[in-house]
């Protein structure tokens, strides 16, 4: 299965990315930080910070990312199988 989620901000990357991932999901994430995208295609994962009774810090695999100004969205979102969206925003 594989999913896309529209941003990567601490949502998406530590919560829904990190749901996805223990359920064996590919995840695709979109935004607009080039220098962010580049860095998680370089390694395909990013660290996760598990609080609780036992913190611990957990690695979030079989990710990459896309830039979200990309005409390559239109393609992408026809091949998932899944659409997250993104978190609202505070004001």
């Amino acid at each position: 299965m594989k999913a896309f989620h529209f941003g990567k901000g601490n949502i998406g990357r530590s919560f829904i990315g990190k749901l996805l991932a223990d359920a064996g999901v590919e995840l695709v994430f979109a935004d607009v930080s080039q220098a962010v995208l580049d860095a998680l295609n370089a390694r395909h994962e990013h660290p996760v910070h598990v609080f609780g009774e036992q913190a611990k810090m957990e690695i979030v695999k079989s990710v990459s990312a896309v830039n979200s100004t990309s005409d390559d969205i239109i393609a992408l979102v026809t091949e998932v199988d899944l659409v997250t969206p993104p978190s609202a925003r505070r004001s």
